[in-house]
């Protein structure tokens, strides 16, 4: 009897478990987590370097640039830890920007970032969201009115 017992607790306590998890996409949320260790290391690059940095979101991923005050163009950068990062498939992104939704389509080869990342460490007003067709729940993105990146789902 013990045994049954201890078998049916198991069983209840696995599906509770896995209850919980239901509805996330825990790959949006590790995509948003890589995306903010970039941003903050960024952040202190921009502030050691005294030079505006940026990324470029689009729609199946997004990259970093820096503005070259020689050529006063922003450039890609060429450091290999902050190169080009694609989405994983049937991720949806959504970049909000100063409280305005950005379009995300192609570009035409210029290279215009639409979140900024000032000299001063200070990020442009955002909120990017990722989310996956057919699963619940977004992930996203945002700075505080503290600098400070903050990261959260909604069901």
């Amino acid at each position: 009897m013990l045994v049954v017992v201890t078998i049916i607790g198991v069983l209840i306590g696995g599906a509770v478990l896995s209850l919980g998890l239901l509805g996330r996409d825990a790959g949006v949320e590790s995509e948003l987590q890589r995306l903010q260790r970039h941003l903050l290391f960024t952040r202190d690059r921009a502030e050691i370097e005294q030079r505006p940095y940026g990324v470029l979101v689009e729609t199946d991923g997004y990259r970093f640039l820096v503005f070259d005050s020689r050529v006063l163009q922003w450039q890609q950068t060429e450091d290999e830890t902050l190169k080009r990062h694609t989405w994983p498939a049937g991720v949806i992104a959504t970049l909000d920007v100063d409280g305005r939704r950005v379009v995300l389509a192609a570009r035409d080869g210029t290279l215009a970032p639409q979140i900024g990342i000032d000299a001063s460490g200070e990020f442009t007003a955002f909120e990017l969201r990722l989310s996956r067709a057919g699963i619940a729940g977004t992930a996203w993105l945002r700075p505080n009115a503290d600098g400070v990146l903050q990261l959260g789902t909604t069901p």
